[in-house]
């Protein structure tokens, strides 16, 4: 009993760590155009075994008597853990495949910080589109972005207002969600409530409007929420990787500094990945790759946040593998 309480807390420990490392990883590996991998730990099984000896021996006879002992302990701690790559079709469905908005709102609604979590995984809200990130940006695709974080703004000040709620449909048969606005709010709130139609180009008399997926044929008392996929979000924060001088010259990476807008589009990502030549010694998450450390600076709360949210997604939308006993060999002889 007394291994449980260090061992559990340890492992725990251990597998948050390195499920942060891996993930940090696989950001910066899409930053240089690599593939990710996903290694899960799927058992841990410790076996324990405590040896203990002891011995006497004497000898006597016609001369002086002779006696000795001694006594041994052994303790072996045997730990076996089973990996599982998270790979197939099932999974390469689920990286590709959209978020469920209702995923997102639930987060929000529990607590998760409302705008990062919509800049992040949203993809278009009707006609405005969140920029996809491929690099570098034009002066009006930046402008196209500022709108649409204006608009996420809005969105965010109306909710805090109570002026805009997301509403699951009463027939949960259907699954499905609305958008409703306040029907009598202030008049502060109305404007904001005006401003945001105006810019989504929603019919300006409807309080409700129902989340679809689809632009072609929308209803007037429809609005057009996407959702990005796991990977594609994955590709966007993959942004904010810092790359070294070094591999610029060396073009491991397509050269990105000649464009005026680079500064202010790493702004708009809300993840920062700093690097160095040597190990950074008090990094939030750390990695190596291609001979430079990688790493997430503890001091910067918004890329912690935004890496956390990530991470948060990840274990809801990424099957898990099946969770498989280790097969035990007891001796009884």
């Amino acid at each position: 009993p007394e291994r449980v309480n260090p061992d559990r807390f340890n492992y725990n420990q251990a597998i948050g760590q390195s499920a942060n490392e891996q993930m940090l990883l696989n950001l910066v590996r899409l930053r240089y155009r690599d593939v990710p991998v996903f290694l899960e730990v799927s058992s841990i099984l410790s076996q324990y075994v405590f040896l203990g000896n002891i011995n006497v021996s004497g000898s006597g006879g016609s001369g002086d008597a002779l006696a000795g002992g001694g006594a041994g302990a052994t303790y072996i701690d045997r730990p076996t853990i089973s990996y599982t790559p998270l790979t197939g079709e099932e999974f390469a469905t689920q990286m590709l495949a959209p978020i469920p908005t209702e995923a997102i709102f639930s987060l929000a609604q529990s607590g998760w910080p409302a705008k990062e979590l919509m800049l992040m995984s949203f993809d278009r809200l009707n006609h405005l589109e969140n920029t996809s990130f491929g690099r570098p940006l034009t002066e009006d695709q930046i402008k196209s972005l500022e709108i649409f974080q204006h608009t996420i703004d809005l969105i965010v000040k109306l909710a805090k207002r109570h002026g805009l709620e997301s509403q699951d449909d009463k027939d949960p048969e259907t699954e499905e969600r609305y958008l409703v606005f306040n029907p009598n709010p202030d008049h502060e709130t109305q404007l904001l409530i005006n401003e945001l139609k105006e810019l989504l180009h929603l019919h300006p008399q409807h309080l409700s409007f129902r989340i679809t997926d689809r632009l072609i044929q929308r209803e007037p008392d429809e609005i057009t929420i996407r959702v990005r996929s796991l990977l594609t979000m994955m590709g966007f924060l993959s942004n904010g990787v810092e790359i070294p001088e070094d591999h610029r010259e060396e073009a491991i990476v397509e050269n990105d500094t000649e464009y005026g807008n680079l500064k202010k589009q790493d702004s708009l990502v809300p993840l920062k990945i700093h690097s160095s030549k040597e190990e950074p010694e008090n990094a939030f998450v750390a990695v190596e790759y291609q001979d430079y450390w990688f790493y997430i600076e503890h001091s910067d709360h918004v890329s912690k946040q935004a890496f956390g949210l990530l991470t948060y997604l990840f274990i809801l939308q990424a099957p898990q593998p099946p969770a498989t006993a280790p097969l035990l060999t007891v001796p009884t002889g």
